[in-house]
């Protein structure tokens, strides 16, 4: 299971999601896109929560 360290400063919180955003549309392989969808998923949930 990935565990992902959300970020307390919102701003380090948005670039970590733009740079994922950024990752999935040059991944290769379908490991690192499965992985890199499932961070963002989580950092996103976390963005709301703290809206």
């Amino acid at each position: 299971m990935l565990k992902v360290i959300v970020p307390e400063d919102k701003t380090k919180l948005d670039r970590q999601i733009a740079a994922l955003e950024y990752q999935l549309q040059h991944d290769t392989r379908e490991k690192d896109r499965q992985i890199h969808r499932a961070a963002l998923k989580e950092l996103k949930a976390a963005r709301e929560r703290s809206s």
